[in-house]
Protein backbone atom coordinates (compact mmCIF):
# COMPACT_ATOMS: atom_id res chain seq x y z
CA UNK A 1 0.00 0.00 0.00
CA UNK A 2 1.10 3.02 -0.85
CA UNK A 3 2.08 5.85 1.83
CA UNK A 4 1.73 9.31 1.80
CA UNK A 5 3.52 11.54 4.79
CA UNK A 6 1.71 14.74 6.20
CA UNK A 7 3.31 17.07 8.53
CA UNK A 8 1.66 18.05 12.03
CA UNK A 9 2.60 21.27 12.83
CA UNK A 10 2.23 21.11 16.83
CA UNK A 11 2.03 24.12 18.68
CA UNK A 12 1.65 24.62 22.45
CA UNK A 13 -1.87 26.55 23.20
CA UNK A 14 -1.88 26.76 27.21
CA UNK A 15 -2.71 22.62 28.22
CA UNK A 16 -3.60 21.55 24.80
CA UNK A 17 -0.84 21.26 21.71
CA UNK A 18 -3.00 23.09 18.78
CA UNK A 19 -2.11 21.22 15.13
CA UNK A 20 -2.19 22.29 11.81
CA UNK A 21 -1.59 19.80 8.92
CA UNK A 22 -0.11 22.44 5.97
CA UNK A 23 -0.88 19.89 3.25
CA UNK A 24 -4.73 18.65 4.18
CA UNK A 25 -6.23 22.74 3.55
CA UNK A 26 -8.21 23.42 6.74
CA UNK A 27 -7.53 20.33 8.66
CA UNK A 28 -6.23 21.27 12.45
CA UNK A 29 -6.60 18.99 15.52
CA UNK A 30 -6.15 19.26 19.10
CA UNK A 31 -4.68 17.01 21.92
CA UNK A 32 -4.02 17.04 25.59
CA UNK A 33 -0.23 15.27 25.38
CA UNK A 34 1.97 15.64 22.13
CA UNK A 35 2.74 11.42 22.65
CA UNK A 36 -1.22 11.67 21.31
CA UNK A 37 -0.42 14.21 18.00
CA UNK A 38 0.64 11.72 15.18
CA UNK A 39 -2.16 9.05 16.09
CA UNK A 40 -5.15 11.85 15.93
CA UNK A 41 -3.67 13.80 13.10
CA UNK A 42 -3.63 10.36 11.17
CA UNK A 43 -6.95 9.15 11.80
CA UNK A 44 -8.22 13.30 10.87
CA UNK A 45 -6.46 12.84 8.03
CA UNK A 46 -7.72 9.65 6.81
CA UNK A 47 -10.75 10.72 8.04
CA UNK A 48 -11.11 13.95 5.76
CA UNK A 49 -10.01 12.29 2.81
CA UNK A 50 -11.22 9.02 3.07
CA UNK A 51 -8.40 6.83 2.75
CA UNK A 52 -7.12 3.98 5.43
CA UNK A 53 -5.36 4.97 8.29
CA UNK A 54 -2.40 2.62 7.05
CA UNK A 55 -2.09 4.82 4.06
CA UNK A 56 -1.20 8.15 5.95
CA UNK A 57 2.31 8.54 7.53
CA UNK A 58 2.77 11.38 9.94
CA UNK A 59 6.02 13.58 11.35
CA UNK A 60 4.85 15.44 14.03
CA UNK A 61 6.99 18.56 14.17
CA UNK A 62 6.50 20.35 17.56
CA UNK A 63 7.30 23.87 17.89
CA UNK A 64 9.83 23.71 20.77
CA UNK A 65 12.22 25.88 22.29
CA UNK A 66 15.75 26.19 20.43
CA UNK A 67 17.24 24.03 22.93
CA UNK A 68 15.11 20.99 21.88
CA UNK A 69 15.85 21.18 18.21
CA UNK A 70 19.75 21.33 18.72
CA UNK A 71 19.29 17.98 20.99
CA UNK A 72 17.56 16.40 18.29
CA UNK A 73 19.86 16.98 15.93
CA UNK A 74 22.43 16.04 17.86
CA UNK A 75 20.77 12.62 18.36
CA UNK A 76 20.16 12.15 15.31
CA UNK A 77 23.77 12.57 14.35
CA UNK A 78 25.00 10.60 16.97
CA UNK A 79 22.53 7.65 15.80
CA UNK A 80 24.24 7.69 12.34
CA UNK A 81 27.64 7.56 13.64
CA UNK A 82 26.77 4.60 15.78
CA UNK A 83 25.65 2.93 13.13
CA UNK A 84 28.07 3.72 10.74
CA UNK A 85 30.87 2.39 13.79
CA UNK A 86 28.46 -0.77 13.89
CA UNK A 87 29.00 -1.80 10.07
CA UNK A 88 32.46 -0.62 9.58
CA UNK A 89 33.32 -2.93 12.73
CA UNK A 90 31.28 -5.99 11.64
CA UNK A 91 33.39 -5.74 8.11
CA UNK A 92 36.15 -5.44 10.17
CA UNK A 93 35.46 -8.48 12.01
CA UNK A 94 34.48 -10.20 8.57
CA UNK A 95 38.28 -8.94 6.81
CA UNK A 96 40.04 -10.59 10.32
CA UNK A 97 38.03 -13.85 10.26
CA UNK A 98 38.48 -14.25 6.48
CA UNK A 99 42.50 -13.52 7.33
CA UNK A 100 42.92 -16.26 10.11
CA UNK A 101 44.00 -13.45 12.84
CA UNK A 102 43.30 -14.60 16.50
CA UNK A 103 39.95 -13.74 18.42
CA UNK A 104 42.18 -12.16 21.16
CA UNK A 105 44.15 -9.81 18.66
CA UNK A 106 40.59 -8.95 16.87
CA UNK A 107 39.35 -7.83 19.99
CA UNK A 108 42.29 -5.84 21.19
CA UNK A 109 42.74 -4.16 17.46
CA UNK A 110 39.15 -3.55 17.72
CA UNK A 111 39.31 -2.92 21.50
CA UNK A 112 36.19 -4.97 22.04
CA UNK A 113 35.60 -7.69 24.79
CA UNK A 114 34.36 -11.00 23.96
CA UNK A 115 30.54 -10.40 24.35
CA UNK A 116 31.05 -7.38 22.34
CA UNK A 117 32.34 -9.32 19.45
CA UNK A 118 29.45 -11.76 20.27
CA UNK A 119 26.54 -8.47 19.98
CA UNK A 120 28.10 -8.54 16.11
CA UNK A 121 26.40 -11.47 15.79
CA UNK A 122 26.79 -14.81 13.15
CA UNK A 123 28.71 -13.32 9.75
CA UNK A 124 26.18 -13.58 6.85
CA UNK A 125 26.82 -16.40 4.67
CA UNK A 126 29.86 -17.57 3.76
CA UNK A 127 31.26 -16.22 6.58
CA UNK A 128 29.70 -17.96 9.08
CA UNK A 129 30.23 -16.83 12.79
CA UNK A 130 33.36 -15.92 14.97
CA UNK A 131 33.68 -18.56 17.99
CA UNK A 132 35.84 -17.63 20.74
CA UNK A 133 38.73 -20.18 21.12
CA UNK A 134 42.87 -20.00 21.50
CA UNK A 135 43.52 -19.91 18.21
CA UNK A 136 42.14 -17.91 15.08
CA UNK A 137 38.57 -16.39 14.61
CA UNK A 138 37.20 -19.05 13.07
CA UNK A 139 34.35 -19.87 10.41
CA UNK A 140 31.50 -22.18 11.56
CA UNK A 141 32.27 -24.63 8.67
CA UNK A 142 35.90 -24.85 9.56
Amino acid sequence: METTTYTALCERAGRWWTIRVPQADGLTAQVRSLDQAEIVTRQSIARSLGVPPESVRVEVIPDAPAPVAQALKARHVARQAAQAAGQATRAALEALAREGYPFQDAATMLALTPAEIGYYGPLPAGIPGLHHDSGPLQMADQ
